[in-house]
């Protein structure tokens, strides 16, 4: 009977051990009205492809079909929203920029490349000066080599011109034919001629 009062009681206290339950559900969350404030969806686009032959498996033929392609993924827009927007005169920081260290020797460099590329420069508008002078020199030689090339041309037409006209003088000039009908001394017989 001891055992049987002690019963009730155990119950009891294994009742009252235990704390009470409380169901706690979320509040559904509050739908993002613009969606691209936040993040952008993806963009697919349908291509459409005509028979073919599986490369894989040659004798499957494919039938005319669209074949859609995910472009660009779904992804999160990191653009500041208008709530941004209202404190313009002292934006946020770039967590990419750091401003380049400054110090007196690199001052002193930055001025010394300054100094380089300025005469960089001043020495290739001389050179691109020296390159028109150079090539109006090249065209002035050209019609001199031209010029003279035709000046030798005439100089060897009028010296083969003077050897023509010498040799003709030379032919004039030559012992004129006897003007009497005086046979001279020695005259050669010519082959038609008959012989005493």
């Amino acid at each position: 009977m001891k055992y049987l009062a002690l019963i009730p009681l155990v119950l009891v206290a294994s009742c009252a051990s235990r704390p009470p339950q409380v169901v706690v559900r979320p509040l559904p969350s509050q739908a993002v009205e613009p969606i691209e404030s936040v993040r952008y969806g993806e963009v697919v686009r349908a291509y459409h492809v005509g028979r073919y032959i599986d490369p894989n498996h040659p004798e499957t033929m494919h039938e005319q079909h669209p074949v859609y392609r995910v472009e660009v993924s779904a992804r999160w827009n990191l653009h500041p929203g208008p709530q941004n927007t209202a404190n313009l005169l002292n934006p946020p920081p770039d967590a990419a920029f750091a401003p380049p260290p400054t110090n007196d020797l690199l001052i002193a460099e930055m001025n010394r490349q300054r100094e380089t590329t300025a005469r960089v420069m001043i020495e290739a508008n001389k050179l691109a000066q020296s390159y028109g002078e150079l090539q109006a020199l090249f065209t002035e030689m050209r019609t001199v080599a031209l010029n003279n090339a035709l000046l030798n041309v005439r100089l060897a037409t009028n010296e083969q011109r003077v050897v023509e006209f010498g040799r003709e003088l030379e032919r004039l000039s030559a012992s004129p034919p006897p003007a009497t009908n005086d046979v001279p001394a020695f005259a050669p017989e010519s082959p038609d001629f008959p012989k005493p």
